[in-house]
């Protein structure tokens, strides 16, 4: 059963507007992503934790055949009807033990977003990007950068207060030393910064909704201190009509699989789970 709301406004509505607000976001760091993965065209590319299939749509216009994964059905729903060819599955990396739904070796690029950064296990999730790569393929992992100071620090700080994030990780704890010990070489990556502006604090909350860590801390603590700790951090950025001006930065890192694969011969990949793309996307409105 489709849930019949997203990010606080109805479905039906998100599919009008696609993409949502929150998904939109992410634009910069999808940019810098696939200028650093390179040539894709012909490539099987999954991402995991793909939401309403804004990155996917770009992939797929440079030529990728692509998939994702997602843990709401709502999210889906709506990647499917931007995205109607692709091989889109409910799953994704947020419970110890869940295993992505494709076959050893499936794809020559493995992307996410969110699950790297989350609650979860990342050594876990890293070997599942990993199984499902092929042998010298490429893993990208994106996402926020780390809130050194400003309004993204203070928030950070008020969730780490209410237990509802992990601890900071100094520079060599970071998502980079988790590649090279899950056995991937980093081959580069890069720090996106952009200034985010939106008309009022509540449509700035919204964007938010798209962070998996901010929704991971909502579905434990509820809405209500969440959202408190945002508004308060981001008082200051205020205008006095009202408009609310963010700086934001994302981070990324792209590393490629050894050659050699973690699973026997006999577990080798002899699926059809890939996806399959005959046309451009044509409901996909990004031209950058």
């Amino acid at each position: 059963m489709i849930v019949s709301t997203m990010y606080g406004y109805p479905l039906q509505d998100s599919v009008q507007d696609w993409p949502p607000l929150p998904e939109r976001e992410f634009r910069p760091l999808h940019r810098a992503v696939l200028a650093a993965l390179g040539r894709i065209d012909g490539q099987r590319l999954l991402d995991v934790g793909c939401g309403v299939g804004l990155f996917l749509c770009a992939a797929e216009q440079r030529g990728a055949l692509v998939a994702g994964t997602d843990t709401a059905v709502e999210r889906l729903e709506i990647a499917r009807w931007a995205l109607p060819d692709a091989d889109l599955r409910v799953g994704g990396l947020v419970e110890p033990g869940e295993a992505l739904p494709f076959d050893n070796g499936t794809f020559d690029v493995v992307t996410t977003g969110a699950s790297a950064h989350s609650g979860t296990d990342r050594a876990a999730v890293l070997t599942e990007l990993v199984r499902v790569v092929r042998p010298g393929g490429r893993v990208a992992v994106g996402g926020w950068g780390r809130p050194a100071g400003g309004w993204a620090g203070t928030f950070a700080g008020h969730l780490r207060r209410l237990d509802l994030l992990p601890p900071a990780a100094g520079a060599d704890e970071g998502v980079d030393g988790a590649l090279r010990a899950a056995g991937l070489t980093v081959l580069r990556g890069g720090e996106v910064a952009c200034q985010a502006r939106y008309p009022s604090v509540g449509a700035a909350w919204t964007a938010m909704l798209g962070s998996e860590p901010i929704l991971r801390a909502i579905r434990l603590a509820g809405e209500t201190p969440v959202r408190a700790a945002f508004t308060e951090s981001v008082a200051d950025a205020v205008a006095p009509d009202g408009v609310v001006r963010l700086p934001k930065s994302f981070r990324y890192v792209v590393a490629t699989a050894a050659a050699s694969t973690m699973w026997a011969p006999d577990d080798e990949p002899d699926n059809d789970s890939r996806a399959r793309v005959e046309r451009p996307c044509g409901r996909d409105e990004i031209h950058d």
